[in-house]
């Protein structure tokens, strides 16, 4: 995929079921563009703008008119620390590899203590990758276990994890989880320019495999200033080894590692903090982390947005006394007003030859409906976006 240009089309807005608190009617609001191409600059400023990814699809979420409003989060990884439920995480899985700790294969995490003495417990005063990578390839342990990092493909052992872990934990039917789906949501992506960061910017799979099988997968998009986490899956016969906790820990060591050799990587972005899912408020306790004010795109202190939230669902961090004057526009976007004809004479459509201004077009003077297409591209992305991207 081109690294000069991104190169997108506009779906406009979107209205769904939401996947949260699984209502019944259209309750969950998007806006959506279609990515064929996305430099790693674009899809950072988009993902600091509120929006998220889905193979190739890329969305910002209307939280205002949502039943369930999605906050962009992001740790920095330069920061964290373990705490006393993080560190029992980690000591489980370790202890486990190790073989001191061998629970049942039905038994969740954390109904039986470990009976023999280790050498694998998180040690305070050692950093976090120090911790992690403890338990890796030890021939003296009962369990071999490794971490493979690795841009992102396709392989049957994949398909049938993905197949596995949509069924057995979301409730998929098979026949549905098929291998165009795993090829749409989790390998058409992008990949960008060459960089020292592992072998080169883009979309990858890290690979966990307990003695020679593939046990979990994450798909982690890696950027000039962060680790982005787009997907995490898992056999559902190792759900006792609490793997989701444990992949942020994973996640969060691989951007301390990175942030090593590239100064400015040092945030871990977890998606969206959902404060009144049950399922997700858990993002919340790695720490320090912020969330994205939808207005503004400025950063707030989690636990100061948490007091807000548990009064409305839907909070403007730098206005949180004013009382929001909900209306068609979604929160952060340009009024029709803000949005001059200069503006729309530097959004431009990808030639064969050379690129063309999209008020340059036919269609633009024929066709209204297109004319207010571009013009609510651009009050969604922002002008030094609109003006940077290329339409197809």
């Amino acid at each position: 995929m081109s690294a000069k240009k991104s190169v997108v089309y506009p779906t406009g807005r979107n209205a769904h079921s939401c996947g949260y608190c699984h209502s019944e009617d259209d309750t969950s609001f998007t806006y959506g563009v279609w990515a064929h191409s996305l430099t790693c600059k674009d899809y950072q400023d988009l993902i600091d703008r509120g929006w998220r990814r889905s193979g190739k699809y890329l969305y910002k979420p209307d939280l205002s008119k949502s039943c369930c409003p999605q906050y962009t989060i992001r740790l920095d990884a330069s920061k964290f620390q373990l705490t006393k439920s993080q560190r029992k995480v980690l000591s489980k899985f370790n202890r486990f590899i190790e073989g001191s700790w061998e629970p049942h294969m039905d038994q969740a995490m954390g109904q039986r203590e470990p009976a023999k003495p280790s050498k694998v417990n998180p040690d305070a005063k050692k950093p976090l990758p120090h911790n992690i990578h403890l338990v890796e390839k030890r021939a003296e342990f009962p369990h071999d276990f490794q971490v493979i990092l690795e841009p992102s493909s396709y392989t049957e052992e994949k398909l049938r994890l993905y197949q596995d872990y949509q069924v057995h934990i979301h409730h998929d039917e098979l026949e549905k989880v098929t291998e165009d789906s795993f090829k749409r949501f989790l390998l058409e992506t992008f990949q960008d320019e060459a960089s020292k960061v592992v072998k080169g910017y883009g979309s990858f799979h890290q690979r966990y495999i307990l003695d020679g099988k593939l046990i979990a997968m994450a798909v982690l998009d890696i950027l000039p200033k962060c680790v982005s986490s787009v997907y995490f899956m898992y056999a559902h016969e190792y759900a006792f080894l609490g793997l989701g906790k444990y992949s942020a820990l994973r996640e969060i060591s691989l951007t301390q590692e990175l942030g090593q050799v590239a100064s400015n990587l040092q945030w871990y972005y977890m998606g969206f903090y959902i404060h009144s899912c049950p399922k997700m408020v858990y993002k919340g306790s790695y720490q320090p982390s912020d969330l994205l004010d939808p207005e503004t795109y400025d950063w707030y202190p989690i636990d100061e947005c948490k007091k807000l939230l548990d009064k409305k669902k839907f909070v403007v961090f730098s206005k949180p006394n004013e009382e929001y004057k909900y209306d068609d526009r979604i929160p952060g976007t340009l009024t029709t007003k803000q949005i001059k004809l200069s503006d729309m004479e530097k959004v431009e459509v990808q030639g064969d030859d050379e690129d063309i201004p999209v008020t340059n077009l036919v269609v633009w003077y024929r066709s209204r409906d297109f004319r207010n297409l571009v013009l609510e591209y651009v009050s969604v992305v922002g002008k030094e976006l609109s003006a940077r991207m290329l339409l197809s």
